[in-house]
């Protein structure tokens, strides 16, 4: 869409939930504006043009990829929404410039070098996924949430790609909301409330169906509850139940969606339904993602697709307010540590540690897993250390590569550390700066694009994530339990005694399926051809992780499915037919599109 000077012009996959409030400002500046339609890529091309590429990019408030043109000085901004919450990826092929929400889009261009990242292959394989602004694939780049990049047209010339410009800073986010709590301006649990409420309202609004997710958890739970207080849209919930009962949360969405007066949908996955789209996640995600919850998310979007086309969720509250069972494991066991000698815990911790090489050898990886935790647990004492182990699925992945790779962990790096506060905080903000964007995030756009669905996370409005880091320690998360504003809030509107109880992620039983539904599928992945037919994998080393699961009765080893995730990949590129691109000449169509911009507004 053009602005209607003519100057600007803008690509956006996403939504802008305030452009109504941007809108009457524009207005309010211009005496009024000659608007040609009522749509929120309109406001922001306008936006734009009254106020600049960041001031109108900082002032919206939505989930947004951008790519923004400006005519008159030939320079091209990406952008991506603080969170990250829509993909955006670039890079060079030859002399051309190539960007897009998809890695599917760019790969169809002439001369695309889709030689793989071994640095993103390493880092995968560690903590399934690919973080930071990697990508699989060496010669293209991920825009991070919360950056813009501004090429120009002498940098183009030369090839270069300026580095990316922060305009949303999560770590100085929290850094203020520490300073805030430190100076009396702590947040306020009725502040919190209305600000929760006002980012579900707007994420209500649409020209089409809206529903929820419904897990029955305190998430889903509480978006769907702050929905139902509007009686003039009654709505439509959805969840997925396992038959494997250990893993079945559909009970307890029942049970809440009964209470509030849902209409309730579910769907309870099968032997048939997991082959299929285990099989077809490879071509649903555009890198490598070894979240096994990403199939039923994706069973979870189709079903939710067929009486809704806007769906929203709960995602966020986990990271934001200390949420999973591994922070308070982790700062229970900080607590008993500290509490011994150092010289004892020093020798506990030799003594995990030694013990731990001897275990893996004999097959038990997960058991020698435990005990190198133990060990850093005990010698180390870092939040940050132990947290970065206890989400590896391995902790050495230059033996599972054909080429080791001199790199650390993918998440020992300073924009993952927090620096400050409690082992909780700094576990969650790790989690907010990686897993929650380049993992969750990724999951649900990927999943729910698949099935044409749009989900919005209203706990991920920014204001929200801002407002989380004034809350002191001690408000979200105390005596091992998490996510306390939340739990507060959902009391209103829920008896706890529906939703009080111990936390299960959204997973799937990829161990059971693999024993059975799943065995033939992987089997092939992981035979010795497989393994071996792209040149990147210890095919000994893989080949014996897989039989000591399957035939020698070992201990399921997490890093066996990253591994099937990539095998599966890599075959669906490998066989997937990249299409001819076609080039349209683009100047006289926007020419022609910039006058009648310019005559409609002049009318």
């Amino acid at each position: 869409m053009l602005s209607a000077d003519g100057r600007y012009v803008v690509m956006m996959n996403g939504e802008i939930y305030n452009f109504a409030d941007m809108r009457a400002e524009i207005d309010a500046a211009r005496g009024g504006h000659a608007w040609r339609g009522h749509s929120d890529t309109e406001v922001l091309v306008e936006a734009i043009a009254a106020w600049g590429v960041s001031a109108a990019i900082g002032r919206a408030n939505g989930m947004f990829a951008l790519a923004i043109w400006d005519r008159r000085d030939r320079v091209l901004s990406l952008a991506r929404d603080r969170i990250g919450k829509k993909p955006l990826y670039y890079g060079w092929a030859g002399r051309s410039f190539l960007f897009g929400s998809e890695l599917k889009a760019l790969r169809a261009f002439p001369g695309f070098d889709d030689r793989i990242c071994p640095e993103a292959l390493s880092g995968f394989l560690q903590i399934g996924y690919v973080a930071g602004g990697r990508t699989i694939f060496s010669a293209i780049s991920k825009l991070p949430g919360g950056h813009v990049l501004h090429l120009d047209a002498e940098s183009a010339a030369r090839r270069l790609t300026p580095a990316p410009v922060r305009y949303w800073d999560l770590h100085g986010i929290a850094m203020a909301g520490l300073d805030a709590q430190a100076s009396g301006k702590a947040a306020h649990q009725d502040e919190f409330e209305a600000l929760v409420q006002d980012a579900v309202a707007r994420r209500m609004v649409a020209d089409v169906p809206v529903g929820s997710f419904l897990s029955g958890g305190i998430d889903s739970s509480l978006v769907t509850a702050v929905m139902a207080q509007d009686p003039a849209r009654p709505v439509h919930s959805f969840s997925i139940g396992f038959k494997v009962p250990e893993w079945d949360e559909a009970p307890h969405a029942r049970a809440v969606a009964a209470y509030l007066g849902t209409r309730h949908d579910e769907l309870y996955v099968g032997a048939n339904e997991i082959l299929d789209m285990v099989r077809r996640v490879a071509e649903i995600c555009d890198e490598p993602l070894a979240d096994d919850s990403i199939v039923p998310t994706t069973l979870l979007c189709r079903l939710a697709r067929r009486g809704v086309v806007v769906a929203l969720s709960g995602d966020g509250g986990d990271e934001l307010f200390g949420g999973y069972a591994r922070y308070a494991a982790v700062d229970a066991w900080l607590a008993r540590a500290g509490s011994l000698p150092r010289v004892a815990r020093l020798a506990a911790g030799m003594v995990s540690d030694g013990l731990a090489g001897p275990v893996e050898r004999a097959g038990y990886v997960r058991g020698g897993r435990r005990l190198r935790l133990l060990g850093s647990l005990m010698t180390s004492g870092d939040a940050d250390e132990v947290h970065r182990m206890l989400v590896s699925q391995t902790l050495d992945a230059n033996a599972l590569l054909a080429d080791p790779v001199d790199m650390p962990h993918p998440l020992d790096h300073p924009a993952y550390t927090l620096g400050r506060s409690t082992p909780v905080d700094r576990m969650g903000f790790m989690d907010m700066a990686s897993y929650l964007t380049d993992d969750i995030l990724t999951k649900v756009d990927r999943a729910s694009m698949s099935a044409s669905l749009e989900v919005r996370c209203p706990l991920l409005d920014y204001r929200v994530i801002e407002m989380s880091w004034r809350f002191p320690p001690e408000a979200k998360y105390r005596d091992g339990e998490g996510k306390r504003p939340l739990r507060t809030m959902l009391t209103r509107y829920v008896p706890r005694t529906l939703t009080d109880r111990p936390k299960r992620g959204f997973g799937a039983p990829v161990e059971v399926w693999l024993r059975h539904e799943l065995r033939d599928w992987a089997e092939t992945l992981m035979s010795v051809e497989a393994l071996g037919r792209h040149g990147l994998l210890n095919v000994e080393a893989c080949r014996r992780l897989w039989t000591d699961f399957q035939q020698r009765g070992h201990s399921f080893n997490r890093v066996i499915w990253n591994l099937l995730m990539f095998q599966a990949w890599h075959e669906a590129l490998r066989q997937a037919p990249v299409p001819a691109a076609v080039w349209v000449p683009p100047p006289p169509l926007v020419q022609d599109a910039a006058e009648a911009a310019r005559h409609s507004a002049a009318k």
